[in-house]
């Protein structure tokens, strides 16, 4: 295979955009301007955080990439200044995460540029003296391939995030409300809709987003450090999101109350799918009003409205999204340490990430596609 090479950079600009989405085809997350985009909007954290871009040529033809990033995550500490200690303390054990899996070109053999593509993962691992590989949100069937070439090179599997999903197939969202839930819940929401437009709240799609900033970083902060974390985004990733995603690609639903923005969540639209990212609250308000509920119900009525086929709503708050008429899918999570034995480490998920317990169906079919 000496007519392919591997290149690993740190540099979008080292790459030809074009040949890039050539490969990514229409997905935004794989696109070129999704790794322009996360490398100017991840907070300034210290240690940085850092992302990459592995890739294969077979002569002078790109025919597969990744995209990579590496955040020093936060310990779950109480105090700010305590994760901030842990965080810099702990880098060195922070593993290479990537934004999507490895994609290949529709013209190329992904049993010869898979393998490739995870030689450089390894050597962007040592690159940057990271103890470990991980991929999250595999699917056992779609993930087929991969899978099979993940385990020849020495990944090992866990049960991964219990992600969320909904297929939109509603013309109205009086439609949805009828079909999705049951009576008991769809008479519980409408009463939360009435509590919240009584105490003065209305739902916004915002038309400039950047223009609210500073009150949606502040938003998104609340939520981290209540969860005793830190949010990845730097205080201009909105300006970021508008300059290379696109204004039509970044959608962000508020509630306000009075005018005020008190709620909002972080979705990205990829043609008719889009995902919610990010949540924003002003706990002080959102918890009496059960905006958390309502603006997830917000994010189904715009996919309706605007003919979105599929919504994603990721983990946490499984019994509120299970009620509004989400699936819960589980997922898969690979892993490749240096030393091998701390495998188990990198695979923790916090009890927001999962539904399900570890003897569940899915567990074991996991555990059959590492055998």
């Amino acid at each position: 295979m000496s007519d392919y090479r591997i290149l690993v950079t740190e540099d979008p600009t080292d790459i030809c955009q074009e040949s890039w989405d050539e490969v990514a085809g229409n997905s935004l997350h794989t696109s070129y301007n999704w790794q322009r985009f996360w490398t100017e909007a991840q907070a300034p954290t210290w240690p940085r955080s850092r992302t990459a871009m592995v890739l294969v040529y077979h002569g002078n033809k790109m025919v597969g990439h990744c995209g990579a990033y590496r955040y020093p995550y936060p310990l779950p500490l109480p105090s700010c200044w305590q994760r901030r200690i842990a965080r810099s303390l702990l880098w060195p054990l922070n593993p290479v995460n990537f934004h999507k899996h490895p994609v290949v070109h529709p013209q190329a053999d992904p049993d010869k540029v898979i393998p490739l593509l995870l030689d450089g993962v390894d050597q962007l691992r040592r690159r940057w003296l990271a103890p470990t590989a991980r991929f999250v949100l595999l699917d056992r069937e779609r993930d087929k391939l991969l899978f099979r070439y993940l385990e020849e090179k020495g990944y090992v599997f866990s049960p991964g995030i219990t992600d969320t999903h909904l297929e939109v197939k509603w013309s109205s969202f009086q439609d949805y409300l009828q079909s999705a839930m049951k009576s008991k819940h769809r008479n519980y929401l409408a009463r939360c809709y009435r509590r919240a437009i009584e105490a003065g709240t209305s739902f916004e799609v915002l038309s400039d987003p950047a223009a609210h900033s500073e009150e949606i970083i502040s938003l998104l902060r609340n939520v981290a450090d209540h969860n005793r974390s830190e949010t990845l985004y730097a205080s201009n990733f909105l300006q970021a999101a508008e300059q290379f995603l696109g204004r039509e690609n970044i959608v962000v639903i508020c509630a306000k109350v009075k005018g005020r923005i008190v709620a909002c969540t972080i979705n990205y639209r990829d043609h008719d799918k889009i995902t919610q990212k990010s949540l924003g609250m002003d706990y002080g308000l959102s918890q009496s009003l059960n905006l958390y509920r309502l603006i997830i119900a917000e994010g189904i009525k715009y996919a309706i409205k605007h003919k979105i086929k599929s919504v994603g709503c990721g983990f946490s708050q499984y019994e509120i999204k299970r009620r509004l008429g989400l699936e819960q899918i589980e997922t898969t999570t690979a892993i490749k340490t240096w030393p091998s034995g701390l495998a188990g480490v990198f695979a923790y998920r916090s009890g927001a990430m999962k539904v399900t317990s570890e003897t569940s169906s899915v567990s074991k079919a996991v555990s059959k596609a590492s055998t």
